[in-house]
């Protein structure tokens, strides 16, 4: 059955509802899973913008009662998930509905996971370890740039080891996923930036991916072209159209990485998450070029077509000189966001490096970079960025 397992592709997906004031339904729909009581997972940051009591306001006009975890911080802890589900149990919770970026939905998925699986959030570490269905989950993205409202994916800092976990199940997949643009009208610049480099990093990462397949290709082509028409204006006016546009980027990117996984730039960026508590999307604006330059003889077909959508005028073009327009493209782009460009500038120290890059190498997303890049390797990325 096993060889059978390595010959056999799956594509998942979410509900997923959109459109401006799709916020306006959340309580519809944790009410059509079957709840009644819902954990509310958000961040202070979040409640301060205004949105959860929007949430709360359209949960009670479903009648739901509601309990609210805020406790979540960028990079969310283990102590956290732990925290959290302790909440959801003790108020006999049966819904859980987060509304935030990736933290607060990582959360969430780290609360369903031991609400039924029981354990510890270690225990889950990898692909495909949750045995017990979780609790139905809604959740409602405040960035254009994790993808996790439509991933099997959630990322948890170990705080014994300093490390980022990696869990992959199709268990923690969200049951529905609202995607309402106006929540990213209060969004700071700099997040719309490093939040929409994310989603770039996703859609690139997943369509050279060994895993990519004709169903998660056309996902990561688009966001690709909708990231690069749109991430720039949407970071300078926070215009409307701009964000909608990055939702979807974001959506597509999170789709495909979702189902084709990802690469070396996560590879090494979870390491330093992990260390460091930086925030994810900037790491990955730093590392996405020199990735790029050292992944495209391994992918040089695919890296042409990124260019394409990536806006490089391709007649008359050999398929190597376009695919060396990629991190050219990458780089002007962080440039103009005014986004960092060195691991220096975020406090790495680069004694560290060599430690980073034995955690890098063994990280799952290396498994399907287009080329496995050994420490020595890793090394000299994190160097010539540093």
């Amino acid at each position: 059955m096993s060889n059978l397992d390595d010959c056999l592709l799956k594509f998942e997906v979410p509900e997923i509802i959109h459109g401006e004031g799709s916020l306006a339904v959340v309580g519809e729909c944790a009410r059509r899973l079957g709840g009644e009581r819902v954990l509310l997972v958000t961040d202070p940051g979040v409640i301060k913008a205004g949105w959860v009591d929007q949430a709360i306001k359209y949960l009670e006009a479903e009648d739901l009662k509601y309990v609210l975890y805020d406790n979540v911080v960028s990079n969310p802890r283990d102590f956290q998930v732990e925290k959290g589900v302790d909440l959801y149990l003790r108020k006999k919770c049966d819904v859980i509905v987060a509304v935030g970026g990736g933290s607060p939905i990582d959360t969430a998925k780290g609360i369903g996971i031991l609400a039924s699986n029981n354990g510890q959030i270690y225990d889950y570490e990898g692909c495909n370890r949750i045995t017990q269905p979780v609790p139905p989950l809604v959740c409602l993205p405040t960035t254009a740039g994790t993808g996790a409202d439509v991933s099997q994916f959630a990322i948890v800092t170990d705080t014994r080891r300093s490390m980022k976990m990696t869990i992959l199940s199709r268990a923690i997949m969200p049951d529905i996923s609202i995607i309402d643009p106006c929540l990213l009208t209060t969004l700071p610049e700099h997040l719309i930036a490093s939040t929409g480099m994310d989603a770039l990093t996703h859609a690139i990462e997943a369509y050279v991916s060994s895993l990519s397949w004709p169903l998660t290709d056309p996902h990561s082509i688009h966001a690709i072209k909708l990231a690069s028409n749109h991430l720039l204006r949407a970071t300078q006016t926070r215009d409307l159209s701009a964000l909608t546009g990055m939702t979807v980027a974001s959506l597509e990117a999170g789709i495909a990485f979702s189902n084709a996984i990802l690469g070396a730039v996560h590879a090494l960026a979870h390491p330093l998450g992990g260390l460091y508590d930086l925030h994810h999307g900037l790491i990955n604006s730093i590392l996405l070029p020199v990735v790029v330059r050292q992944n495209m003889e391994h992918a040089q077909d695919k890296f042409a077509q990124v260019a394409r959508a990536m806006g490089v005028k391709s007649r008359g073009m050999e398929a190597k000189d376009l695919a060396a327009e990629v991190p050219e493209k990458i780089t002007r782009l962080i440039e103009n966001l005014g986004l960092p460009t060195r691991l220096s500038q975020l406090g790495v120290k680069k004694e560290d490096i060599p430690s980073l890059a034995v955690l890098a190498k063994e990280e799952v997303c290396m498994l399907t970079n287009p080329y496995h890049y050994n420490v020595a390797e890793i090394e000299h990325i994190y160097k010539e960025v540093w």
